[in-house]
């Protein structure tokens, strides 16, 4: 590639990216930030010489990554609440009850199932489901008393059993979590314990939404006697989302680079950072190009992620401690 045909594509990207750092990043990013960032790729892949050309490549997947501001975040917890669980049980309420379009006697039902219900964070306290939960509160103006840790609403003895405690007057338990990737953390520290609550207490009901879940990921725990049909998202990440996937919506443009160029430039530099042939694509090679403004799923590609001593990554990870 000649220094105009270098340039001239060069350019193309910045401005797509600049682009999008204005009107869907909420400009999180600096064009410096994002020059370091490329400083990164220094021709490992192809040669020294022409490190400007992965700099292309580098520059291609950015211009494609699917990143969520704090403020679209927030407009996503409202509609996971609206869409997920306040439309589903006013339908519930009108088809219970002859199929009235009473509105105020909708209202009064509804203000009456919501006093009866309780949102838990997926997983650990200190996780983003938990942190969500706050937001989450403030954005469909809830009360604190609907919501709660685990262990505010359930004792669990030594031998693993798992009770309600006295008194408690819940009806519903609404799992949250912000991305269901491949379902095995919810699967380990979630579903076993829904599990037990339904087999000591049957006629509580119990759901899960999230804002993203991959559709392999929505269906294993939907299948799962824990959540049984009940777990939902507002978003359904498909195949096309997998990074280099047969139906990547990545290269739908035939001027892009080639898909096995960016595959094995990703892939050479990821498997640098995490040591890992396995999760060179993201955890479990979930291969996804998604990133929040309150953390980086380890699910997506490394190179967006992964910090090192010689290594700046443009949407850093924070990870789990412990």
């Amino acid at each position: 590639m000649d220094a105009i045909n270098y340039s001239s594509k060069f350019e193309e990207y910045r401005q797509k990216i600049l682009h999008l750092n204005q009107y869907a990043w909420d400009n999180d990013k600096t064009w410096g930030e994002i020059e370091t960032w490329l400083n990164n790729f220094n021709g490992k892949f192809i040669s020294f010489e022409q490190r400007d050309r992965e700099k292309l490549l580098a520059l291609h997947l950015l211009s494609n990554f699917n990143y969520f501001s704090q403020d679209m975040v927030r407009q996503m917890l409202k509609s996971c609440y609206e869409e997920l669980l306040v439309i589903p049980l006013k339908q519930k309420i009108r088809r219970e009850n002859n199929d009235t379009l009473d509105i105020d006697f909708i209202r009064c039902k509804f203000e009456v199932e919501l006093s009866q219900t309780k949102f838990i964070g997926a997983g650990n306290p200190s996780e983003s489901g938990t942190h969500l939960l706050y937001f989450f509160r403030q954005m469909n103006e809830l009360s604190t008393e609907n919501f709660c840790d685990f262990h505010e609403s359930f004792t669990e003895d030594h031998l693993g059993n798992i009770k309600l405690r006295p008194l408690n007057t819940t009806k519903r338990f609404v799992f949250f979590d912000d991305l269901v990737a491949s379902g095995e953390q919810l699967t380990k520290f979630t579903v076993n314990r829904v599990k037990k609550i339904k087999e000591s207490h049957p006629d509580i009901e119990i759901h899960f939404m999230s804002m993203f879940a991959t559709a392999k990921a929505l269906k294993k725990i939907n299948a799962s006697e824990a959540f049984d049909g009940n777990a939902k998202t507002l978003f359904i990440l498909d195949e096309s989302y997998k990074a280099f996937g047969k139906k990547s919506r990545y290269f739908k443009n035939r001027t892009t680079p080639s898909k096995t160029k960016l595959k094995g430039f990703s892939g050479l530099y990821s498997q640098l950072l995490v040591g890992s042939e396995r999760h060179k694509h993201g955890y479990n090679a979930s291969q996804l190009m998604l990133g929040f403004s309150y953390n980086t799923p380890d699910n997506t590609l490394p190179i967006f992620w992964k910090e090192k001593e010689y290594f700046v990554p443009i949407f850093k990870r924070f990870r789990k401690m412990g």
